[in-house]
């Protein structure tokens, strides 16, 4: 009888613990929808190199730390990204998203990969980084404030 009692606690106890806590508003979820979204609307910035779109991405005191130690600002990463006749972006696609949120859901902390091909004179070239970047809500809109990337190393063959 104690070990049938002690089961039923451990049962109720699980199944209360997949229920939303009293008062838990969803304000969560919607913001990571929101998030999530912006993340995909950098991806298409990104691939179409949309000048427009990736200005109101960044913030303006965006800072960057790249996969070779170097650190650039809006500016800097707004001239890299703009449309080239020698490099076009073929695809950009995150994975492995993860997403925190901090200060009431005004600051979110994104960990994911981002495969990339580019072409440069008919030859594709792939990229993976794993990257961390800090996401703002400013006047109702999520921008990008940091981010820094790791390049992930090719397979050896």
């Amino acid at each position: 009888m104690k070990c049938f009692r002690r089961c039923a606690v451990v049962i109720v106890a699980i199944v209360l613990s997949t229920f939303p806590v009293f008062g838990q508003s969803t304000k969560m979820s919607r913001d990571e929808t929101d998030v999530r979204s912006a993340i995909g609307k950098w991806a298409e910035a990104v691939k179409g190199r949309d000048q427009n779109a990736l200005d109101a991405l960044f913030a303006d005191d965006l800072f960057i730390t790249d996969f070779n130690g170097g650190t650039r600002g809006k500016k800097e990463e707004l001239e890299i990204l703009k449309p080239s006749e020698t490099v076009k972006t073929v695809s950009v696609s995150n994975e492995d998203i993860k997403v925190r949120f901090y200060g009431g859901s005004k600051t979110a902390v994104i960990t994911a990969v981002v495969r990339m091909v580019f072409d440069t004179g008919g030859k594709q070239t792939p990229m993976a980084m794993r990257y961390t970047s800090v996401w703002e809500k400013r006047r109702g809109r999520w921008q990008i404030v940091v981010l820094q990337t790791a390049r992930i190393a090719s397979p050896k063959s």
